[in-house]
C-alpha cells in the first residue's frame, strides 16, 4: 500500500523510527554511507549531506575467513546469523553485560532501577547487537536476573515464604480461586505486598519447571496429559489427590507439577463472563461429542480446541464451549470422588 510506513528500532541506539521500508535497520542519524561508483572505477567520495556512519558499524565483524583489508571488490557482504541457542557460557556473557552497563545506551542516563523498566528495549538492542545474540534470547535472560534480583530483596521471612508457597500449592491442588485472585489472597493473609507473593511463586514455579525433562511442554505433550487425566477420571481406581503422581510416572516426560499445573488450568473458571448465554441441550450434547471425538485423536487439532469446536457445532462462541466443558468435568470429578470414596 502507497505511503505505508513501519514501525522500527534502530540496530545502533535502540530509538524508534518510522520508514516505508518494513525491513529498515538504521533511523536517519545512523544510516550506512552510500558511495557512489564512477565510470573510472574509483569510488567517488560522499557528500557532506551524508550521515555519518556510526563507529560501531563501520567496525562491524567481516566474513569468516576475509579480513577488511582482503575484502575484494564485487563480492557481497554478508553477516552470520545471530544466536538463537542459549548455552551457560552465553548466559554468563549476557549476564556480564548486563551488570556492567552503567547508563542507558546512546544516552548519559544512568542505567539504575529507576530508569531501568523504560529503557528495557534499548537494553536488549544494545546487548544484543554487542554479542551478536537475538533480542528474545537477551530478553529472557534479563528477565531471569531482574527476578533473581528482586526475590533476593523480598523482605519476607522463610516462614512467611514457605506459608505463602504453601497456600498458592493448595490453591492448585483444590481448584478453588478466591476472589480477586490467589496471589492478592495470599499478600492479604500474611499481611506483605501482592508484589512480593508474585515474585516468589514465580520464582518457587519456575525452580519446579526446571526439575523437569521437559520444562516447556508441547501442544501435543499437553493433549497427552489431557488425555491420560480424562482416562483415569472416567476408568481409574487411584485416589484423585494420586493423579498427578500416576499420570507422571506414565507419561515420562513431564512432573506431577506440571500434571498438577495442567489440571488447574482445565478447571479454571475464571474467563467466564457473568452474561455468558446458556446453551440447549442439543448443543450440550453436540460439544461433547465432538470433545469426545477430539480426545480418542493422536494430535490436537491444528486450531484452538474451543474454536475447532464452536466452529463445527454452529451457533456458540468459544467462550460458551469452554463453559460446557467446564461443567463436563467438574461432573465428572465429582462422580470420580464418589467411586473412590466408595471403594475405599
Amino acid at each position: 500500500m502507497t505511503g505505508m510506513k513501519f514501525r522500527r528500532s534502530c540496530d545502533q541506539c535502540g530509538v524508534t523510527f518510522f520508514s516505508t521500508d518494513r525491513k529498515a535497520r538504521f533511523c536517519q542519524k545512523h544510516q550506512p554511507r552510500r558511495v557512489a561508483h564512477n565510470t573510472t572505477g574509483r569510488t567517488a567520495p560522499p557528500t557532506s549531506a551524508t550521515p555519518k556512519l556510526a563507529k560501531a558499524v563501520i567496525g562491524a565483524r567481516p566474513p569468516v575467513g576475509l579480513s577488511g583489508t582482503q575484502r575484494q571488490k564485487g563480492v557481497t557482504r554478508q553477516r552470520q546469523p545471530q544466536i538463537r541457542t542459549l548455552t551457560p557460557e552465553l548466559r554468563a556473557r549476557i549476564a556480564s553485560a548486563f551488570q556492567h552497563m552503567q547508563t542507558v545506551p546512546g544516552s548519559a542516563i544512568p542505567l539504575d532501577a529507576k530508569h531501568l523498566e523504560r529503557h528495557l528495549r534499548q537494553i536488549h538492542t544494545a546487548i544484543s547487537q554487542q554479542l551478536w545474540v537475538s533480542r528474545a534470547v537477551v530478553s529472557q535472560v534479563i528477565q531471569e536476573l531482574r527476578t533473581a534480583l528482586a526475590v533476593a530483596s523480598i523482605e519476607l521471612t522463610p516462614e512467611q515464604k514457605e506459608q505463602a508457597i504453601a497456600m498458592y500449592r493448595r490453591f492448585i491442588e483444590t481448584g478453588e480461586r478466591p476472589a480477586g485472585g490467589r496471589r492478592r489472597f495470599i499478600a492479604q493473609q500474611l499481611g506483605v505486598s501482592l508484589d512480593s507473593v508474585v515474585l516468589v511463586i514465580r520464582h518457587w514455579a519456575q525452580s519446579q519447571y526446571a526439575q523437569s525433562p521437559t520444562p516447556k511442554p508441547t501442544r501435543q505433550q499437553l493433549f497427552l496429559i489431557e488425555k491420560a487425566f480424562y482416562r483415569h477420571l472416567t476408568e481409574g481406581h487411584e485416589p484423585y489427590e494420586d493423579f498427578p503422581e500416576v499420570i507422571a510416572q506414565e507419561l515420562g516426560f513431564v512432573t506431577p507439577y506440571q500434571v498438577l499445573r495442567w489440571i488447574d488450568v482445565l478447571y479454571d473458571n475464571s474467563k467466564f463472563p457473568p452474561d455468558l448465554p446458556e446453551v440447549t441441550p442439543e448443543q450440550r450434547a453436540a460439544v461433547l461429542e465432538e470433545y469426545h471425538a477430539y480426545l480418542r485423536q493422536d494430535a490436537p487439532p491444528e486450531n484452538s480446541l474451543h474454536n475447532t469446536i464452536a466452529e463445527k457445532v454452529g451457533g456458540l462462541s468459544p467462550r460458551q464451549v469452554h463453559k460446557v466443558l467446564y461443567d463436563y468435568r467438574v461432573e465428572l470429578r465429582r462422580q470420580c470422588l464418589e467411586r473412590t470414596l466408595v471403594s475405599a
